[in-house]
C-alpha cells in the first residue's frame, strides 16, 4: 500500500490570473472536466510559497523512499516553475503556479466520486452567489486575486510529484475575458513581427531525476 501524503494548505500572494476555468470545467483533456487556474506571481513575492512547495515535495520523496528503500522513483512534472511569460509584446519572469481540480472520477470498485467546485469570493470577501458565478468563469488579462491551495503528493504512472488543487479563489480585480483576433484563429500582422499564437501549456516543466 502506498504511503498517504500529508496535505498542506497554502495561499498564494496576490497574483495575475491566466487560463481560468473557475465555473465551467475544462473538458479538453478529461471528459468529466477539470477546474483550472494558472497564477502568475511576481518572483520577489514567491519565495515563501516556493519554499513551502519544495519542502512538501522533499518530505513526500523521503516518505516514499522510507516505505520502499530499494525502489527507484522518478520525479514527474511539477506544477510550479520560474518562467518567462509574454505580456504586452514583451516577456517578463513570473513564478508560475498551475492548479487543477478534477470534477470527479471512478474508484477501483466502480463507485463514483465527485469534488465540489472552488469557492469564489469577491474583492470584499463576500461569497459570489451562484447566479453571479457565470460571469467569473473566464478571467481576462489584468484579472488578479489570490488562491487557496490544497497541496498533496502523488505517486503513479506519471512519476512522483505534487498536485495543487484550487479550493477557493478571491477575485480582487475581474476583467472580462474577450477573445482577440488570434484567439479566433486569424493571422495578424504588426509593424514589427508576425503575431505568434500562444497556447496554454499542457504539461509543466519536467524535473527528470530519480531517487
Amino acid at each position: 500500500m502506498n504511503p498517504k501524503s500529508e496535505v498542506l494548505n497554502l495561499t498564494t500572494p496576490v497574483c495575475k490570473f491566466q487560463y481560468a476555468w473557475l465555473v465551467d470545467p475544462d473538458t479538453k483533456f478529461d471528459p468529466l472536466g477539470e477546474w483550472k487556474l494558472t497564477c502568475l506571481i511576481e518572483p520577489e513575492e514567491s519565495q515563501e510559497l516556493e519554499e513551502q512547495l519544495t519542502g512538501l515535495l522533499e518530505r513526500w520523496k523521503a516518505q516514499l523512499k522510507a516505505a520502499e528503500p530499494s525502489k527507484k522513483f522518478k520525479l514527474g512534472s511539477l506544477p510550479w516553475e520560474l518562467k518567462e511569460v509574454e505580456e504586452g509584446g514583451e516577456t517578463k519572469p513570473y513564478f508560475v503556479v498551475r492548479t487543477k481540480l478534477k470534477v470527479g472520477g471512478t474508484r477501483p470498485d466502480g463507485t463514483q466520486w465527485k469534488n465540489r467546485p472552488p469557492t469564489l469570493f469577491g474583492a470584499d470577501g463576500s461569497p459570489i452567489q451562484i447566479s453571479d458565478r457565470p460571469k467569473y468563469n473566464k478571467c481576462g488579462v489584468g484579472s488578479t486575486g489570490q488562491v487557496s491551495l490544497r497541496c498533496s503528493g502523488y505517486s503513479g504512472g506519471f512519476g512522483v510529484g505534487i498536485k495543487l488543487q484550487p479550493e477557493a479563489v478571491i477575485i480582487m480585480n475581474h476583467v472580462e475575458y474577450v477573445k482577440d483576433a488570434v484567439g479566433y484563429g486569424f493571422q495578424v500582422q504588426t509593424s514589427q513581427e508576425p503575431n505568434v499564437k500562444t497556447q496554454e501549456a499542457t504539461t509543466p516543466a519536467v524535473a527528470a531525476d530519480e531517487f
